[in-house]
């Protein structure tokens, strides 16, 4: 089943982004890190950096300068909430309790899953939308190996 062959952490391989044109841009830069996990009691968090953010001056959470903060945030991406798995379709939906984003805040995510490298590799895809500095519409996809 879809949902046993999810369950676990995975690591991020990519996060990448094609626009209508069919041009691939790395949305968090091509060494991006992060982890997927998806719970056997139906939770699911993701957390996904840019490399090289700039350190704090002083390391407290309310201690960043206004631009140190912003860059932080600006090279993060997380979200956690409940899961649900369409077996029949090959998605999966986060609904979302927890983001980054807070209008993302009590939304639903549908993700199409497929899998490449006999299984050791996990791609969650989502339909078109605005991503990247840009503003273009994006199809994304995640690669995520097993952690």
């Amino acid at each position: 089943m879809l949902k046993d062959k999810l369950l676990g952490t995975w690591k991020l391989a990519s996060f990448t982004g094609t626009d209508e044109d069919g041009n691939t841009v790395h949305i968090m830069g091509e060494d991006a890190s992060g982890f997927i996990c998806y719970s056997q009691d139906g939770w699911v968090s993701v957390q996904i950096l840019r490399a090289g953010r700039p350190r704090y001056d002083v390391p407290d959470t309310e201690l960043g300068t206004d631009e140190q903060t912003l860059a932080a945030a600006r090279g993060m991406f997380a979200y956690a909430g409940r899961y649900f798995v369409d077996e029949e379709n090959r998605t999966v939906y986060h609904e979302l309790e927890f983001s980054l984003i807070p209008n993302w805040i009590g939304s639903r995510q549908k993700r199409y899953v497929s899998f490449e490298n006999d299984g050791s590799t996990l791609v969650l895809a989502a339909d078109p939308v605005r991503i990247g500095r840009d503003g273009k519409r994006r199809r994304t996809a995640l690669r995520w190996v097993r952690g």
